[in-house]
């Protein structure tokens, strides 16, 4: 109903609120999910009146949200739909995201990763002190897909934290890179701007073919302007060239091409 009400829903707008936020405390845990999910779509219509009316018995409920195992995922999912209202409440927010990213029992949250990334998308650089404070325990977690796309919105909303996110990313790929193919751990190599330095970083937990795949497609993709990688794809790319598993030797093969290309390409241009 709220998606395709239009003017009847901007002239009731009172009335529907009111009796969706009635529900907010409803005793079945399936009403409550689905009347939390409404939240963001009653603030979209009017932005403010929903701010100045109801954002913070709204807040209030979320954050009480968060607060239950079972419900926080939902929770995390609205604050990055209503990440534009959400300024002056964003030390409270960054406690329950580095709760929940980095929990002291069980796996991180992807939905408070993604959260990081929608609101860095609304709020730009607004947020950058409170990401600053996510980075380390984002990194803490496996490589995944979620977080990866969380960086590429972090580093496109917030400029200056890209070279931070670029060596904590090489620090990161190169480490499930040398511990997937060499038996026994060993230093890796960390990219600075124009240089290569000798780091050991926190590796990841590894997931096989599966996750050195990934680690590979986004050496590959991701935004490492102002890196010379050719060295380092020397050290930690080519070895997949000759890998048992023809998936992971054609994005070892695309990866180490790309970063060639991008090497020449940043010799023409100067």
């Amino acid at each position: 109903m709220c998606r395709n009400t239009g003017e009847f829903m901007m002239s009731r707008y009172r009335e529907v609120a009111k009796i969706v936020l009635r529900y907010l405390e409803h005793r079945d845990r399936l009403v409550r999910l689905s009347i939390t999910s409404l939240l963001p779509r009653i603030a979209h219509f009017l932005r403010d009146r929903f701010v100045s009316n109801y954002l913070m018995i709204c807040m209030n409920h979320i954050l009480h949200v968060l607060k239950i195992l079972a419900e926080r995922a939902s929770g995390f999912i609205v604050l990055g739909e209503m990440a534009g209202e959400l300024t002056n409440y964003l030390p409270t927010i960054t406690s329950h995201l580095l709760d929940a990213i980095a929990p002291r029992r069980g796996r991180p949250s992807l939905e408070a990763l993604a959260c990081v990334g929608n609101i860095a998308k609304a709020m730009g650089p607004t947020m950058e002190p409170h990401v600053r404070d996510l980075l380390d325990f984002m990194f803490s977690s496996r490589l995944s897909l979620t977080l990866v796309e969380v960086l590429e919105q972090i580093t496109e909303s917030i400029p200056p934290l890209l070279p931070t996110i670029q060596n904590q990313l090489l620090e990161c790929i190169s480490a499930i890179l040398s511990r997937s193919y060499h038996s026994m751990p060993r230093q890796s190599a960390s990219v600075s701007r124009g240089h290569i330095t000798t780091v050991t970083p926190q590796v990841p937990e590894l997931s096989g073919s599966t996750l050195v795949q990934l680690a590979l497609r986004t050496l590959a993709r991701f935004n490492f302007k102002g890196h010379d990688l050719l060295e380092f794809a020397r050290e930690f790319v080519v070895v997949y060239l000759e890998d048992k598993d023809g998936a992971t030797r054609k994005d070892a093969a695309l990866c180490y091409y790309k970063l060639v290309a991008n090497y020449f390409s940043a010799i023409s241009s100067t």
